[in-house]
């Protein structure tokens, strides 16, 4: 019995990384200056591997997981195909980087799409 259960972690664990819905990199992000004074940018760059969706919403946070103001260029809901990769530079205020500790993409499924089996994912990078 102890056999066959760690037979199916071992199973579950080689197969978990299959399942990545989305990738979102760097893992450890850092601001640059951007070409706005007085604000940041961080360049990410988003890979969908889910047939089923479309749509990715972006978000900052701070250390407690409350949502901090910010502005990325293709704005806060990007649109993206199967097997596509974007790269995303998200700007934030100055003043508020010191603030920032995780950027995060959430997958957003179409109600009309939506089954039983489909699962939302969030990824998130953290700041250095």
């Amino acid at each position: 019995m102890q056999f066959f259960r760690n037979l199916l972690l071992v199973l579950f664990f080689l197969t978990g990384g299959l399942a990545n819905a989305h990738q979102f990199t760097p893992t450890y992000f850092s601001f640059e200056p951007s070409f706005v004074q007085g604000v940041q940018q961080a360049k990410m760059e988003l890979f969908n591997k889910r047939r089923e969706i479309w749509f990715y919403e972006l978000d900052v946070y701070d250390k407690d997981w409350n949502k901090l103001p910010f502005a990325a260029s293709q704005g806060k809901m990007v649109r993206i195909e199967y097997l596509e990769t974007k790269f995303i530079d998200v700007y934030v205020k100055a003043q508020d980087v010191g603030r920032v500790v995780y950027i995060c993409t959430e997958s957003r499924l179409l109600k009309q799409d939506a089954q039983g089996t489909s699962v939302s994912s969030r990824v998130c990078s953290k700041f250095k």
